[in-house]
């Protein structure tokens, strides 16, 4: 290999496989096949172009493999079988690469080679820069030399100029408003600080080509200002709008349009689904294909999209908008009586949101809506009432329209607040006026829940099932599907992906690739799990022998650990018991932001990081800092949330056991993340201990036990400290074969 010029060269042979070898003959497809698969192998191998450019870069079978059968699935022309929703469905490929297989690359290169239009959605913000900054431009520099590629946001990353130059109509002292407005008590201060950053936004306007917020670091932490400036849905005017033809909006989409791969978040890519289903147009341009990271995040993400929710704030957010355009420009586009009517309006829907509000007791958690609408006949004249006032308000809104003012948008907001609320609690209303169940409709397929907190009310409306949403959203409108992650096995029930598969509604047929990772768990790891005398999680003495268990793990491991707790209260319970006892400094997760503690982490080798839900996944911490991961207990999720309940009562009613098919699936899914945050690369070593004897007690143990990695068993705590002593694993220099 003679980097670019040859790589050139090969680049010219895949896309004669890629776009010719579907009308060739057999035999010639077969020959150009075995070219490709000659020229990947030129990247991957030992002595490739990604060994010559990448630094301690080693070939991994599985790498290879994996970029083989993704290839193989961009190659195939048009669409699988139709589902029974008589869609024709995308052609799918389903891969678990572990950690360290380069799995990124494993995708990425056969997607720059295909010539396809390629969306890449990824869950952790961590995955998507490393592939914007590394991944990507080493494509495109040693690899791909013509592709083009962007990463595309949420609307509401990109200044909107409309808002921007309302904002600035009134004076070029409009910021002092805005921080104002914040609430802050050092009004001067923030002024003179206001002042700065306007005119840095004013001066980075005259640079950027898309205002992605990001460019501007000031703008992070002026939360005050972005609010008034970004683009929001509601105050787009579209080609009505006096600066549509400098959109960056609309610039965004045309350079997003041009691009072949595009670099996304899974709320983006089911962002631009749930548009799509509902006819509102698009969010990301068309694309035929979809590689889908961290997809084992994929049902909670539908469920939120594919569902809607009414909140206090949502109607708060609305007055709020309405008064200060209002204030702005003193109702300008509006009559005086209009002006009148509207504020009318918007006092007394002010006064009705607080009071249905005021309905729902304030207590922690999400519950069955039904629940409330059974024991409060009332709410049904309260929401009732906060219906009317909403529509009345878009009525008043309507008759406004004016030329320089979102009258007629607000209007529409108004009217949407007002569908959402009534698609939420209509079914809830209705099965609580039936005197029999016989009586009821079919079941539907969502749960509706409600959650109350001192400041806010959440109506929501889940669905139970998201694969019918699926076959007519992404795999009706693609035409490859690729869906890859580090933890999509739950070894058991209709075969290693079953589960996967089930919940999603991939199409039968689908081929399945599960990939090792290529570190060495069997002598550079160790699996603790306490002896049978230690008691299980719903013992009444579980607690204190937890917190002595942690003790004297970290103890061994002279800190350097992550202690994973499955509730915050588990959290506050063990780093309050052992803060004073520990020679090591202890973070807990709330005392400051995500990155600042993984920072203080990495820094402070020997502290020990308490965390729970967010840290089980996407931190990736190499080398000593962390050599310990401990986990309280197997992460079963709540039974007794309203969502978690719907879907397991649903598999219960179609003669599923919901323990076996839901519950332990997804807390082998957890788990496996949580004790992949040890071995990041090649040369770490350390110790994963979970703290629940249940692995070995219950039946269910042994489905756990296989779907975790390769590493030697200990239920002794005097190995966990020769290992970290060395004595039998040597901390000090690499372990060889």
């Amino acid at each position: 290999m003679e980097g670019i010029s040859d790589c050139s060269t090969g680049l010219s042979v895949v896309k004669i496989v890629l776009e010719k070898q579907s009308a060739c003959s057999s035999a010639i497809s077969g020959r150009l096949h075995h070219q490709f698969i000659e020229y990947m192998k030129n990247i991957f191998a030992d002595t490739g172009l990604l060994a010559e450019h990448l630094l301690d870069y080693e070939s991994r079978p599985g790498q290879l493999e994996m970029a083989d059968a993704v290839a193989d699935l961009l190659r195939t022309e048009g669409r699988g079988e139709s589902s029974e929703l008589d869609m024709p469905q995308a052609n799918c490929l389903i891969v678990e690469a572990g950690t360290g297989l380069g799995k990124t690359l494993a995708y990425l290169v056969p997607a720059a080679l295909s010539g396809r239009k390629v969306v890449v959605s990824t869950n952790t913000r961590n995955l998507q820069n490393q592939i914007l900054k590394r991944e990507i431009p080493f494509i495109q520099k040693y690899i791909a030399p013509g592709l083009t590629a962007m990463s595309v946001k949420g609307r509401q990353n990109y200044l909107c100029l409309y808002r921007w130059h309302q904002l600035d109509a009134q004076s070029h002292q409009a910021h002092r408003t805005i921080f104002q407005d914040s609430g802050q008590s050092l009004v001067q201060a923030r002024q003179k600080e206001g002042e700065a950053l306007y005119n840095k936004v004013e001066d980075w306007l005259q640079k950027t080509v898309v205002a992605d917020r990001s460019e501007l670091p000031e703008l992070a932490g002026s939360s005050f200002l972005w609010q008034k400036i970004c683009c929001l849905p509601y105050f787009c005017l579209g080609a009505e709008c006096p600066h549509a033809g400098d959109c960056y909006l609309n610039r965004l989409r045309r350079l997003a349009a041009s691009c072949q791969l595009l670099v996304v978040n899974h709320h983006l890519l089911f962002s631009d689904l749930a548009v799509r289903k509902n006819g509102f147009g698009e969010v990301l341009p068309r694309y035929q294909s979809v590689i889908i990271d961290e997809a084992h995040h994929l049902e909670n993400v539908a469920g939120n999209f594919f569902g809607f929710s009414f909140s206090k704030y949502q109607v708060i957010n609305l007055i709020t908008d309405i008064e200060q355009s209002m204030l702005k420009k003193g109702g300008r586009g509006a009559t005086s009586k209009q002006y009148t009517n509207i504020l009318s309006a918007a006092r007394a829907l002010a006064g009705l949101n607080e009071q249905f509000a005021a309905m729902f007791p304030v207590q922690k958690g999400r519950f069955p809506l039904a629940d409330f609408f059974v024991e409060y006949p009332e709410l049904q004249k309260a929401k009732d009432a906060l219906m009317t006032a909403l529509n009345s308000l878009a009525e008043q809104l309507n008759e406004a329209k004016g030329q320089d003012q979102p009258w007629g948008h607000y209007g529409q907001r108004s009217q949407d607040i007002a569908q959402h609320l009534d698609q939420i609690t209509s079914p809830v209303i209705f099965r609580a006026e039936q005197p029999k169940p016989s009586e009821q409709a079919e079941p539907s397929n969502y749960i509706q829940w409600v959650e109350r907190t001192e400041k806010n009310l959440t109506l929501s409306a889940t669905p139970i099932d998201v694969a019918d949403e699926l076959k007519a959203t992404l795999f009706a409108g693609a035409e490859h599907c690729l869906f890859t992650s580090a933890t999509l096995r739950t070894d058991g029930g209709k075969g290693e992906f079953g589960y996967f598969c089930q919940r999603l509604g991939i199409p039968e047929g689908t081929k399945t690739f599960s990939f090792p990772s290529p570190f060495n768990y069997q002598k550079r790891s160790l699996l603790y799990v306490p002896d049978d005398h230690f008691p299980e999680p719903t013992a009444s003495e579980y607690r204190n022998a937890l917190h002595l268990e942690i003790s004297r793990l970290v103890t061994c491991s002279k800190g350097r650990a992550l202690v994973l707790f499955t509730s915050f209260r588990a959290l506050e319970l063990a780093w309050h018991s052992l803060q004073d006892e520990l020679p090591y400094l202890l973070l807990r997760q709330g005392t400051c932001s995500r990155s600042q503690l993984l920072d203080h982490f990495i820094e402070e080798t020997d502290s020990v990081l308490f965390a729970v839900a967010s840290f089980w996944e996407g931190v990736d911490v190499p080398g000593e800092s962390l050599s310990l991961v401990i986990i309280d207990k197997l992460p079963f999720e709540v039974p007794s949330d309203p969502v978690i309940m719907a879907r397991m009562e649903r598999i219960k009613a179609s003669g599923g056991n919901p323990f076996m098919d839901f519950q332990i699936p997804r807390a082998i899914l957890t788990l496996r993340q949580g004790v992949g945050r040890l071995m990041r690369r090649t040369n770490d070593q350390g110790v994963m201990a979970i703290l629940d004897v249940r692995l070995f007690s219950k039946f269910y143990g042994r489905r756990f036990r296989a779907s975790l990695p390769g590493a030697p068993v200990s239920r002794i705590i005097q190995d966990v400290e020769e290992f970290f002593n060395g004595d039998r694993f040597p901390l000090s220099q690499d372990i060889k074969e």
